[in-house]
């Protein structure tokens, strides 16, 4: 290799343009010079690989050894591929500068870009040899998961053994497919597995013990949830819908065909493209990933992998802490190995605690540690044991104060401001450490969609949709009544629970009539046992509108409304009510109507000025905005944003954007990357951190995972040798035997989620627990906090700062639970209802005359936008016409009869239809008489769609067994129809009129009689003749398709259970029904 400027000698000219530059350490420097063949570096957290990157660039390019279009960069996120792209950018604009480079070298023509990007990439370039067409943008987890779920739902039909919610079922679905794809595995493979084992230990004779059955039923669950998975897959592929580990799995696989098919006719375009690549947090590099790029640069091509076997975090996606280790095999490659250890980044207290850490983690005995750099100050770490959470959190709050409020930090300019985060390994934390954050005056970030959530003004939109939306989500209900919004008092919250049993207990639509109905007939109960035993709090607030006085006080119960509290309920559920009818469009503006709602534009803009104010509304409807693009519902994204707020690690970390102006909230594994002056890592409780999971990765107890032995890393994992055990006692051995290994591999993963956690602070870093954290008894400090406990014995700038001893006696926030005015005064509002006083008593204000006498164009402007907002706030109180569609069943037509508003309202905001028992018996019966005339089963959608508009008749329904004995005794029994469950489409002005006729008897010569079966009480009066509505459609229709003179046909109800026939008189005719069709549009 031929060199003409060495690395010093660039550095001394580009120092020469750009006084700041640092020349290049001894460590850097072999790094830098290094010969053009594949090598591995070893950088630990902060030790400036970005920067020894980018001057390894520079001296390749400047040595004419490549130009800047040969180099390929490669890493794990959009953020990270754009900050390594600038600074060779910028590097290499700064050679131009000190003459080594010619001025019209184009350093643009840079690739430095994702792992999953450049796969996507040689993929579209050659997929049309496999027949895929890969144009189409990626989708994103939350699309995917839509599909999952839909696909969930389709086969939940089916006669699966499937344990577990829906919802439990769409994570296991899209985990198995994301395993089958990062392993280059199918379903198919699997499913051959897992049945060859199951036969094998199926014959083992001995005694099955419990881990054994639980063994067998993981891999049941497997077996039944793979079809679902196959379908998930096969979906997506049909229709173009492809994840990114999909792009990179379909990479690797045309990759390899290339190689033994092909000449590897790939690999050597890639190759003579790319002269020289890097490979950063190869750590991270999954099998897939690496299949893919060792047979396109394998065979000593120049690679360079950078990473640190530290900082590998994710083994949950078939990333291996051993990939470094192995490069060499895996490239087929003979690669030296290099060190990158001064650290620019930590104090030199902070990094004495990380490389306690390294030993903690590492089983060899010359492990490779971390330096300071030489002008490395002391820094500090502080440990800390309180009694509860929520001294946890003040402390927290307590000691970044001292920081925050710092003169020389408040006088400094924001991009030289310190910076904080509270790193968090459970989410449940968030909240008690936001709220105490905020009591010092603290403003708080929380990025990523699952923190998000936890905002509060977010809490509030979500609440509301899921109100609105959800009939169960009373628990959404419940923020919203203790809220500011309506501020509901205690008293009043326990008489709206008190109505809601009592209104339970005696209503047949409640949703513990349901649970019970549920246990009674075997139906899988989704919804949770708590909503279901107590009633819905939403149905509550519409039976507050809806029951006269009299009817609303049988179920008045102790305690009793406060008149205010009933009245604000009322307002509420009315607003509710007119909420609802606007709620037709996209999942934004749904935002939208909730956010101007619940005033929520205003409330942040006084809470935190207008500068931050809509910073969370803004990202929200981002996130809304992108999930939309995917075709997804508003629905949809509700159970979407419910599966983000409880993931930890599973789903996708956001990219972080360090900020100056406030404390940043999250998850370990979403602050990899990224650096802060100030560090808290709260929780460090026993099962907590290191965290044990909602449910473990392992393959024998989570029906998620594939087999060890199928994943593509299977070599550096634990396994067990199913051929070698013969009975169920040394079946039960290896599983328990397995189970500790695993858990042994998750505690290292935790420790290096610890290491990264610890290395994010560059001057203090404070680690904390408590004894007691959300139950009754005291939970220990874990193996991490005792770790960094012992070490502040010995580290410089260490220290105990809080050493509570263990309390006797249960949680004192359980025993004595903090108290509060509520809701808690904010001093804010106090002025905004000084100013709203000071308004009501001021006179109206004539806006046309007031423009008529202002010459100030600031003062016209103003009332412009008074005019505006008046005459917007006018048109939303204007009545909407709503048009009948084009289609109509004939249940929707007693309707319009009877109730033209509340109809107006479900073709307006259609909702989901309850369907209670006694429409299910009526459906039995109807079903019971087809069989009995032996005619076929055909109960239409209309009729199952439109149960709940005949609710009103089916009050009382008589049990299937007397309405059989009943008919049977009639004179229909006796009778043979002509037409059984006729089914009849046919226009009335315009309006396609559709359903279907029980029963058609011929009563003699082009005579006929069409009758329907009624299993509720007999009607008289206005409610026979609105019910006649149903017999005149059957009659026209009939006539019409039978070509028969309506006057020769009669019509009748029969009611079943009283045995009682009844033909109403004055029957509607044709020009009646279309005078009926004529009352929409109609107003509301």
């Amino acid at each position: 290799m031929s060199i003409k400027y060495s690395a010093e000698e660039i550095a001394t000219r580009i120092k020469a343009v750009d006084p700041t530059f640092r020349f290049p350490t001894k460590e850097q420097i072999p790094i830098i010079q290094s010969e053009l063949a594949p090598s591995v570096v070893i950088a630990g957290a902060g030790s400036g690989k970005t920067e020894t990157m980018s001057q390894r660039v520079l001296f390749l390019v400047a040595n004419s050894l490549i130009k800047p279009d040969q180099l390929l960069g490669l890493t794990f996120t959009r953020k990270s591929a754009g900050e390594l792209s600038k600074r060779i950018k910028y590097r290499l604009r700064q050679l131009k500068s000190a003459k080594l480079l010619p001025e019209n070298l184009d350093e643009s023509e840079l690739t430095v870009s994702t792992y999953h990007s450049y796969a996507g990439k040689v993929l579209a370039d050659h997929a049309i040899r496999i027949g895929l067409d890969a144009d189409a943008d990626p989708i994103g987890e939350a699309a995917a998961w839509q599909i999952a779920f839909e696909e969930v739902s389709r086969f939940a039909g089916n006669d699966l053994p499937i344990n577990g919610s829906p919802k439990s079922v769409v994570a296991e679905v899209m985990d198995l497919s994301t395993a089958l794809a990062e392993n280059d595995r199918t379903a198919a493979e699997i499913i051959e597995y897992t049945h060859k084992l199951l036969n094998h230990i199926s014959n083992f004779s001995d005694r099955q013990t419990i881990p054994v059955l639980e063994f067998k039923e993981e891999l049941n669950q497997r077996l039944a949830i793979l079809p679902i998975v196959a379908a998930f897959d096969e979906r997506r592929r049909e229709h173009g819908l492809l994840t990114f580990n999909d792009h990179m799995s379909i990479a690797a696989r045309l990759v390899k065909e290339s190689k033994d098919k092909h000449n590897d006719d790939i690999g050597v375009i890639e190759r003579s493209k790319y002269k020289v690549v890097l490979l950063d947090e190869y750590q991270d590099t999954s099998f897939n990933q690496i299949k893919f790029l060792s047979n396109l640069f394998g065979n000593n091509h120049p690679v360079t992998a950078v990473g640190d076997p530290n900082q590998a975090i994710y083994g949950w996606r078939s990333a291996s802490s051993e990939t470094l280790d192995t490069f060499a095999q895996s490239f087929n490659s003979k690669a030296t190995r290099y060190t990158l250890l001064t650290t620019w980044r930590n104090d030199k207290s902070i990094l004495d605690l990380a490389n306690v850490m390294i030993d903690s983690i590492s089983t060899q005995e010359n492990v490779d540690k971390l330096s300071a750099r030489s002008n490395a100050q002391i820094g500090e770490v502080g440990c800390g044991i309180y009694e509860t959470q929520a001294q946890e959190a003040n402390a927290i709050a307590e000691y970044f104060s001292k920081y925050w409020f710092d003169k020389n930090r408040q006088a400094s300019p924001v991009n030289e401001k310190t910076t904080f985060a509270v790193l968090v390994r459970n989410r449940s934390q968030i909240d008690q450490i936001q709220s105490a954050l905020l009591d010092l005056g603290i403003p708080t970030d929380i990025p990523g969609v699952g923190g998000l959530i936890h905002t509060p003004e977010i809490s509030d939109i979500v609440a509301l949709l899921r109100s609105l939306t959800m009939p169960d989500s009373g628990t959404a209900l419940m923020r919203l009544l203790t809220g500011p919004h309506i501020a509901l008092g205690a008293k009043d919250l326990m008489a709206l629970g008190a109505f809601t049993k009592s209104f339970a207990k005696s209503n047949e639509y409640s949703r513990g009539k349901q649970l019970k109905q549920a246990l009674e007939e075997n139906i899988k109960v989704i919804e949770t046992a708590d909503e279901f035993a107590s009633g819905s709090i939403i149905e509550s607030l519409e039976q507050l509108l809806t029951l006269t006085p009299s009817e609303f006080s049988n179920y008045h119960s102790t305690p009793k409304f406060s008149s205010e509290g009933l009245e604000r309920l009322r307002r509420f559920s009315l607003a509710l009510r007119s909420l609802r009818r606007s709620l037709t469009g996209s999942i934004t503006e749904a935002i939208n109507e909730a956010e101007q709602f619940l005033s929520l534009d205003s409330e942040v803009l006084v809470r935190d000025g207008w500068q931050n104010g809509r910073r969370n509304l803004d990202r929200f409807l981002d996130e809304a905005a992108r999930f939309e693009k995917n075709g997804g519902t508003l629905i949809s994204f509700l159970q979407w944003l419910k599966v983000a707020e409880e993931a930890e690690g599973g789903l996708k970390p956001a990219e972080v954007d360090v900020r100056s102006d406030a404390v940043q909230i999250l998850t370990i594994h979403a602050a990899k990357g990224a650096e802060w002056d100030y560090v808290a890592i709260p929780g460090l409780a026993d099962r907590n951190f290191p965290s044990i999971g909602k449910k473990s990765d392992n393959w024998i107890s989570n029906a998620g995972s594939i087999p060890v032995t199928l994943r593509g890393d299977f070599e550096q994992l634990p396994a067990i040798n199913f051929e070698k055990i013969s009975d169920n006692k040394n079946l039960k051995k290896a599983l328990e035997g397995f189970d500790d290994q695993w858990k042994a591999r998750k505690l290292t993963e935790e420790r290096r989620l610890a290491y990264v956690a610890i290395t994010r602070a560059k001057q203090g870093l404070l680690c904390t627990t408590s004894h007691f954290r959300s139950g009754n008894k005291p939970v220990d400090p874990s193996q991490l906090f005792e770790i960094f406990a012992t070490a502040t014995k010995d580290i410089e700038g260490a220290s105990i700062i809080s050493e509570t001893d263990v309390p006797d006696g249960i949680n004192p926030l359980k025993e004595n639970p903090r108290t509060a005015s509520w809701p808690s005064p904010n001093h804010n509002i106090e002025r905004l209802r000084k100013v709203a006083d000071l308004t009501n008593q001021s006179s109206i204000m004539k806006i046309e005359e007031q423009l008529s006498t202002t010459n100030n164009d600031e003062q016209k402007s103003i009332l412009f936008d008074m005019q505006a907002i008046i005459n917007e706030i006018k048109g939303k109180e204007k009545y909407l016409k709503v048009v009948l569609p084009t289609r109509l069943s004939v249940s929707t037509l007693l309707y319009l009869a009877k109730e033209p508003q509340e109809l107006a309202l479900r073709i307006r905001r259609p909702m989901p239809n309850h369907i209670d028992k006694y429409a299910r018996r009526g459906t039995e019966f109807h079903l019971w008489l087809e069989n009995h005339f032996n005619h076929p089963s055909l109960i239409s959608m209309d009729e199952l769609f439109n149960q709940s508009l005949q609710a009103v008749d089916l009050q009382s329904d008589a049990p299937l067994e007397k309405l059989q004995s009943s008919w049977l005794a009639s004179e229909w029994a006796a009778k043979t129809p002509a037409d059984i469950e006729f089914g009849f489409e046919t226009m009335i002005d315009g309006i396609l009129i559709r359903g279907r006729i029980d029963a058609v008897y011929k009563l003699g010569n082009d005579k006929y009689e069409v009758v329907d079966w009624k299993t509720g009480k007999v009607k008289s009066g206005d409610d026979l003749e609105t019910a006649a509505i149903q017999l005149a459609m059957y009659r026209l229709a009939y006539s019409k398709l039978k070509s028969v003179p309506i006057e020769n046909i009669s019509a009748a109800f029969h009611y079943v259970a009283d045995n009682q026939t009844v033909r109403p008189a004055d029957i509607m005719n044709q020009e009646q029904l279309k005078a009926l069709i004529s009352k929409v549009p109609i107003e509301i």
